[in-house]
């Protein structure tokens, strides 16, 4: 057991043992689970049957109830347990929407990796799946999910899986995914050698000449289970007459059939159609015997070898996948499907009341029972199980099971059925992650109700068309809305949320003013409508149509009604939405302090909602607030955090939630004392700056800004501009309104560091009219670079207005002492300080000198190395100012003219008979001395009286 001790050893991984029924796999489990468990190893076992016959994520139901992995606190019959895994359950109510369900789903995904990571413990885990080919698509896709992260656990997963399943496989698409990770060893299984078989047949008391196995041989392929079968078949003829091969293996299982009591060949003729793992109950309802009756058949079966003891008390299955299958073989089409229908109806009647973990059961039973002109039953029943697994999460079952409930129905289905039916698929394949499946589905359905001029359902169909970004799409949603909302039938809820939906589309259009028309509109309809969720929609589409900075004074007006919402529904998940929202607006007016009281109530909502998403949010949000405040340390800290948490989930925003908290670090820190640079180390390829289109929306703009500063950091101006340059102008970029105050602030430190001029101008110009308002996000937290003064003081000093800068710098160094922002203030003073120095107005040494002593010290404090270099440099100029010397070396005097007179490197090399290397060197020395940033602002130096009377 190498891979065991290697998993032991903190070596996760999966063991994927593949090969044809009858081959051994179960076997080969069997063994290893002994194996493990004399060693002292937990074992937990979950085994597949029936495929469509298992609850949403039933294979996860199973390993969730073994008592190697059950909790402690877990009630030993598993009632509640699955429940507390999902969370809270009112979530999808007033939350509806596939932002929602994913957020949940990763949620569940998330507990349920940390409890086999608990029962792992020091100890390890083996985990033994079994016949995996029949686990229903949800559990398929969670088990992908744990495997992507089994390294650095103590888990082994063995799977056992059929390749040349039967059409009823339900994960064709499984193995594929799984063999690719490389966190999976696969073993494929073949059958035996024909000297192999003749011991086996010699083990039963068999001849077995060289001929006589070969014939056995080359009937079964080497598999084991054949083997033995036919075996078994031959010592019976053996005892009565001749011993022939059959011509079918089939028949070997026909003839220990036949030699059972009228009674036992009842039970496991119906035992074969009620799944290859029963409840007792159920067959004896079928047959509408008591279960006692069943007791002496039941032995019998055993000691015949058909069935074994099952994986929970009172039930049973098949000693093995093929002999179910030989005996299902031999009833007729009629009585098959008679056994079918009962057996629907012995599950509905022996679970009334809780037949919900029952229906994907009951819904194979009605559609292999049905009958062409009677498939009404087998419909419905397929969509009260699609419904189930929608609202577990089990969005893949969901879709598998809507499919079915049409192809099954076909032509029978009316058309208003049809509608219902293909809009809930629609729902489902979005959530599950195929966008293109979904829209296909819903602008189908779409494209009918418009012919039909059904307001009805063109309100339905726009209820389950998700904006995605892309402008055909979300176009696509517009014409719907727009022709739903055209006449008056719609009642007011439906008619807000309609209007909602279609607001939505237009903010993700680009159209904002049309947005925030449509979004005030829906949010009056459904503040008179009575309908909790239409206000909830509203409130939501609202938020985002106003987003915007100039937004923030609604926004807050709105977190105080969501609250009310809240409040009114008694939901901590819509709490923690209106306390964020409300932080958002905290943290653009500068209000840190509220925003900390406010975290206290945020926390004690989040407690109140089980999973990662919550936690995230406090995570992230109280990183924010550190890093305004200038905790530095501990902002980083919870960045990691909240980094861990999204990237055990496996959410997409886990790299650029932590980066944007490092990146802004890094402008007080420096990139590498921030762990910008460990992070970067990790960068996902989708967000590799050279391998985007850069040319698409935010999220590859932030990229390739970080990066620039990153490179400017470690002085490499040339990494830098090539970094810059994959942003695309910037005037061209198109940040989503939440976002502009961050971009323009990324993207103006870059710009100042590259001496872009154009660019310094252009993104002042934006901050301008937000004078008194604060750098942050306006829906979600993850940024704060305090007052707007800040930037625009900044910018000012870059182009050489140093009477506007010194002003603005003031302003913003007032801000930050009185908000608390004590990084921001430190940047503040040390940036006045420079303005002041360039300047040199009568008053302004002093007032400069004093700014860098209150800053050096605040600078120490908080660990800004980068700023307490620039004040000694600055200290070291006005000392060496006021006793009238210059800190250049008379060649450094003659660079800074050249760079004045607007020369490069290699112009100013030329003109002095120096290498380009030197020149760049000298530019870079002046740069240190005299404590500026960049080339324009030696050129402004070298322009003004200060620096042309040392010229």
């Amino acid at each position: 057991m190498l891979l065991l001790d290697d998993a032991l050893a903190g070596g996760g991984r999966l063991v994927l043992c593949t090969g044809e029924a009858g081959i051994g796999k179960t076997r080969l489990a069997e063994e290893a689970a002994a194996s493990a468990a004399a060693r002292g190893v937990p074992v937990a076992w979950a085994r597949a049957a029936d495929a469509g016959s298992l609850p949403p994520y039933g294979l996860w139901r199973l390993v969730l109830d073994e008592p190697a992995v059950r909790a402690a606190d877990d009630d030993p019959s598993g009632v509640g347990l699955w429940s507390r895994v999902f969370g809270d359950a009112e979530r999808p109510a007033l939350a509806d929407g596939a932002d929602s369900g994913s957020a949940q789903r990763f949620a569940l995904f998330a507990e349920v990796r940390r409890r086999l990571a608990q029962a792992a413990g020091p100890g390890g885990l083996l985990l033994v799946l079994d016949d995996l080919q029949w686990a229903d698509e949800a559990s398929a896709v969670l088990l992908a999910d744990v495997v992507r992260q089994l390294r650095g656990t103590r888990i082994l997963v063995l799977a056992t899986y059929r390749e040349s399943a039967a059409s009823g496989d339900t994960s064709a698409g499984l193995l594929p995914r799984l063999s690719v990770d490389a966190s999976t060893e696969r073993v494929d299984l073949r059958g035996l050698p024909a000297s192999a078989v003749a011991d086996m047949l010699l083990a039963v008391g068999l001849p077995a000449s060289a001929d006589q196995a070969g014939q056995v041989h080359s009937e079964t392929g080497g598999n084991p289970f054949l083997v033995r079968e036919l075996a078994r078949m031959l010592a019976g003829q053996r005892r009565g007459g001749p011993v022939l091969v059959p011509g079918r293996v089939a028949e070997a299982t026909a003839h220990r059939l036949a030699q059972l009591s009228d009674p036992a060949r009842a039970l496991v003729q119906t035992a074969a159609v009620a799944g290859s793992s029963f409840s007792v109950g159920v067959v004896a309802r079928i047959l509408d015997v008591p279960v006692l009756a069943l007791l002496g058949p039941l032995d019998e079966c055993r000691a015949a070898g058909f069935l074994v003891a099952g994986d929970r008390p009172g039930d049973h299955r098949f000693s093995h996948a093929l002999v179910r299958s030989a005996v299902a073989a031999g009833l007729s089409a009629a009585e098959e499907r008679r056994l079918h229908a009962a057996a629907a109806d012995a599950i509905e009647a022996l679970y009334e009341g809780q037949l919900e973990l029952h229906l994907a059961e009951v819904a194979r039973h009605r559609v292999e029972a049905s009958l062409p002109g009677d498939r009404a039953d087998a419909v419905a029943a397929c969509e009260a199980a699609a419904g189930v697994a929608a609202q577990s999460l089990a969005f893949e079952e969901a879709v598998r099971l809507y499919r079915q409930a049409l192809s099954v129905g076909a032509d029978e289905i009316g058309e208003n059925d049809r509608s219902r039916l293909e809009l809930a698929l629609a729902a489902a394949l979005h959530r599950s992650g195929d966008l293109p499946g979904s829209q296909e589905m819903a602008a189908g359905v779409g494209r009918r109700a418009e012919r039909r001029r059904d307001r009805g359902l063109l309100a339905a169909a726009a209820l389950v068309m998700e904006a995605s970004g892309v402008p055909e799409w979300d176009g696509e949603i517009c014409r719907i809305c727009e022709q739903a909302l055209a006449g008056e039938e719609l009642p007011d809820g439906q008619q807000a949320r309609v209007s909602s939906r279609y607001a939505r589309a237009l903010v993700y259009r680009g159209e904002y003013d049309r947005a925030g028309q449509v979004s005030r509109d829906a949010l009056a309809v459904a503040g008179s409508a009575g309908d909790p969720v239409a206000l909830v929609d509203a409130l939501q589409a609202r938020q985002l149509a106003c987003c915007a900075p100039d937004g923030v004074a609604e926004r807050a007006v709105l977190a105080s009604r969501m609250l009310e919402a809240a409040g009114a529904a008694s939901s901590a998940w819509l709490e923690m939405w209106g306390r964020l929202w409300r932080i958002d607006t905290l943290l653009e007016t500068g209000q840190l302090r509220s925003v900390r009281r406010e975290l206290a109530d945020l926390e004690g909502c989040v407690e109140r909602l089980p999973g990662p998403l919550a936690q995230w949010h406090f995570l992230e949000t109280s990183a924010t607030l550190a890093l305004a405040t200038g905790h530095f340390t501990e902002a980083a800290q919870l960045a990691w955090q909240a980094y861990k948490v999204f990237s055990d989930m496996g959410h997409p925003f886990a790299f650029g939630g932590c980066s944007v908290i490092l990146g802004q670090a890094a402008l007080h820190l420096g990139s590498g004392r921030s762990g910008l640079i460990e992070l970067w180390d990790q960068i996902p390829a989708h967000l590799r700056v050279d391998d985007v289109d850069t040319t698409r929306g935010i999220a590859t703009v932030f990229p390739a800004l970080t990066l620039a500063l990153i490179r400017l950091h470690a002085g490499d101006r040339a990494a830098a501009e090539a970094a810059y340059a994959l942003a695309g102008p910037a005037r061209s970029w198109t940040p989503v309104p939440a976002m502009r105050m961050a971009a323009w602030a990324h993207g103006l430190a870059v710009a100042i560091g590259l001496g872009r001029i154009a660019d310094i101008e252009f993104l002042a110009a934006q901050f301008e009219p937000f004078r008194g308002q604060h750098v942050a996000n306006g829906a979600g937290s993850g940024v704060y670079m305090g007052p707007v003064e800040l930037p625009l003081g900044q910018a000012a000093a870059a182009l050489g207005h140093l009477s506007p800068a010194v002003e603005d710098l003031r302003t913003a160094a007032s801000i930050c002492d009185t908000n608390g922002a004590r990084g921001y203030a430190v940047q503040a003073r040390v940036e006045l300080a420079a303005a002041l120095t360039r300047r040199q107005a009568p008053g302004d040494r002093d007032e400069a000198l004093a700014a860098l002593a209150a800053a050096a010290r605040e600078a120490d404090q908080l660990g800004m190395v980068p700023f307490t270099e620039w004040s000694g440099r600055l200290q070291a100029e006005l000392t060496a100012a006021a006793a009238g010397g210059s800190p250049l070396s008379p060649r450094e005097l003659e660079v800074a003219r050249l760079v004045g007179r607007g020369l490069t490197n290699k112009q100013i090399g030329q003109t002095l008979y120096v290498s380009e290397r030197t020149a760049e060197n000298h530019v870079q020395h002046i740069l240190t001395k005299l404590g500026l940033r960049n080339r324009s602002q030696i050129a402004a130096w070298a322009s003004s009286e200060h620096g042309a009377s040392r010229l």
